[in-house]
């Protein structure tokens, strides 16, 4: 019986025109009743036939996918939240407490995964590099980026490369995954 009703909501729930507070809300109810896959199919697919995407949404999608344990994507779509409306919004606060909670399942399921490391290191095709560095690809090799805006050329450090503009093999090979983070400064 549940799957008959899911495919009708499913069906029938994105061909009804909700206004901006009504989908707001359906979305809230639906995560508050914990039926956390629904609203993230609704909440895909409001995303996917709209060009703009309100702050509200991303922090339900946020929220949500926490609740989903995906908590790369929560942290990802919170932020987005707090980068939209700062801590001023409606749901700052509770934006905040659940990227923190983001934030520290991913720290506790990064470290539980922390055997897997060589796996993943293996499965992907790891190149090797002569002399263990690489030019790094973010800055050429200047160690230097380059942001132009309509004014003027902002120079700034690369933060991902060492003060000779090269990365380690590592880093080289996180970068071509899309893992590569910022150094930060001490």
């Amino acid at each position: 019986m549940k799957p008959i009703i899911l495919i009708f909501i499913l069906i029938f729930i994105p061909n009804i025109s909700f206004s901006q507070k009504s989908e707001v809300k359906v979305i809230e109810d639906l995560i508050l009743e914990q039926k956390y896959f629904l609203a993230d199919s609704i909440l895909k697919e409001k995303i996917l036939n709209n060009n703009r995407v309100s702050s509200e949404l991303t922090f339900l999608f946020g929220k949500n996918s926490f609740f989903l344990e995906k908590y790369e994507q929560s942290i990802n779509w919170l932020n987005k939240y707090l980068e939209l409306k700062g801590e001023s919004g409606i749901f700052s606060d509770e934006s905040i407490k659940f990227l923190e909670l983001s934030n520290s399942k991913n720290l506790i399921e990064n470290s539980k995964n922390i055997e897997n490391v060589y796996v993943e290191l293996y499965s992907y095709n790891y190149i090797d590099c002569q002399n263990n560095r690489k030019v790094c690809p973010i800055c050429k090799g200047t160690s230097v980026m380059i942001i132009e805006t309509d004014v003027s050329k902002i120079y700034k450090t690369c933060p991902f490369s060492d003060n000779k503009g090269f990365l380690t093999c590592d880093e080289y090979n996180q970068f071509l995954r899309g893992k590569l983070k910022p150094k930060t400064s001490n």
